[in-house]
């Protein structure tokens, strides 16, 4: 809200009528629709509950903040899967869970669903960030230097929408002229490789690449870094070893 996001604004909360002023519903299926995006920040037991009942309201999307769902919780894969194994029966999509979040400057849309405390003004750079806690202080840096943003995502553990996926929709946003990318892998390579050649034809793309594990799960695999660095170059990407400068 204090973003100025233009749309229509509720919560759902189990037991008051309204939260900082907004109208509080039981559930999501009792809100007026249709919803777009459904954000989550409940404990992790209510998560998988919130999801079925987002899935039964028709809402197509799910932005998933709340944590415990990484491998440093002794139960955490197993409700990841659960997760997205969900959303999945109902074609929802999943941004995260314990996702720092999604911001959209355009003008009609003015949307911050997303822990950030700065977002810089309206420009042409979309940026898609896997580390949370780095995310912020780029956002921070760009308002400071004026570099202004069309779209950014964090997803935090990627379960569903990856950067794969932001890549096609940078290659079709015409308010996205540059793309920056800080990545701990490359998820699918040969996606990931065939997306980001079309898209670096039409607009400059900057990466940053901390991790060398690429893929997921049995179909992870750790590959060098000069066949990593080949592969960039090849798809013209301009690739960094630092995030200053």
């Amino acid at each position: 809200r204090r973003g100025g996001f233009t749309g229509s604004l509720y919560a759902v909360h189990p037991e008051v009528d309204e939260v900082a002023g907004i109208p509080a519903y039981r559930s999501v299926a009792d809100a007026p629709g249709p919803i777009d995006l459904a954000i989550v920040t409940a404990p992790i037991d209510s998560v998988q509950a919130i999801v079925d009942d987002c899935a039964a309201a028709g809402v197509r999307a799910l932005e998933v903040i709340s944590s415990g769902f990484s491998e440093y919780d002794p139960d955490g894969p197993a409700r990841a899967a659960e997760l997205v194994s969900r959303a999945r029966e109902s074609g929802v999509r999943v941004v995260g869970p314990e996702a720092l979040g999604i911001i959209n400057t355009d003008p009609r849309v003015q949307l911050n669903a997303s822990l950030a405390e700065v977002v810089p003004s309206r420009g042409r750079i979309g940026f898609f960030c896997e580390s949370g806690t780095l995310g912020a202080t780029f956002l921070e840096e760009m308002s400071a230097r004026q570099l202004g943003l069309s779209t950014f995502v964090s997803p935090g553990m990627r379960v569903d929408v990856s950067g794969n996926d932001l890549l096609q929709y940078w290659e079709s946003d015409e308010s996205t002229s540059v793309v920056l990318l800080y990545l701990q892998g490359l998820g699918n390579p040969r996606k990931f490789a065939r997306i980001v050649r079309r898209l670096s034809r039409r607009k400059p793309v900057l990466a940053v690449l901390t991790g060398r594990v690429h893929g997921s799960g049995e179909d992870e695999d750790l590959l060098p870094d000069q066949v990593v660095d080949e592969l960039l170059t090849q798809c013209g990407v301009l690739q960094t070893r630092t995030i200053g400068g």
